[in-house]
């Protein structure tokens, strides 16, 4: 950033180096002497530009991280949002995904999580798979990281099925029940 001569004078006033009065008067001053064409404007490289620039940049990369983890974050809002359970969206994806062969444990508690398919159909599905289990795959399959994540949902959805059928006999209700029952979940409201 350039400074001129009216620039320097007006600083060192408002910084106190200059009262009034004098202020006033080595401003007529300059006037006169640049509008008489007597003196020209000087104009001189202040140090605070590099700093300024510098500061405007680390603040326009701050936003466009802000910006890119805002992004992340909508992204990651909406891909597990609501519409990922309405029925529609569902059976759309059910039928774009093929069917799996048989996982061993951990894998296919993972692939139920993700799928996030919690359809009659894709219930019994598991259902049948993790029978079809030996114990000690079971045991590891109760023993990762997801299992608790598939306890979590399966509860939530017989908590919110059970709150749409009011008391009725509901046969989604008792698929869910039934899948707690064989992964021996204890406490299923």
């Amino acid at each position: 950033m350039k400074s001129s001569q009216v620039r320097e004078l007006a600083r060192r006033y408002a910084t106190g180096q200059l009262n009034q009065e004098n202020y006033r008067s080595q401003r007529r001053t300059l006037i006169d002497a640049v509008t008489g064409g007597q003196q020209a404007l000087a104009y001189k490289e202040s140090g605070n530009a590099v700093t300024i620039r510098r500061a405007g940049i680390k603040f326009l990369a701050l936003g466009v991280v802000a910006a890119l983890m805002a992004g992340v974050v909508i992204s990651m809002l909406l891909k597990s949002g609501d519409s990922s359970r309405h029925p529609a969206v569902r059976q759309a994806a059910a039928a774009q995904v093929p069917a799996l062969p048989p996982a061993p444990g951990p894998g296919l508690v993972h692939t139920f999580v993700d799928a996030d398919d919690w359809t009659d159909s894709s219930l019994e599905s598991f259902t049948r798979r993790w029978s079809a289990l030996p114990a000690d795959e079971q045991a590891k399959a109760r023993a990762s990281l997801m299992f608790p994540r598939l306890v979590s949902d399966l509860r939530q959805q017989i908590t919110s099925e059970k709150a749409v059928a009011a008391g009725g006999a509901d046969l989604h209700l008792a698929a869910l029940q039934k899948m707690a029952k064989t992964l021996g979940v204890t406490g299923a409201p």
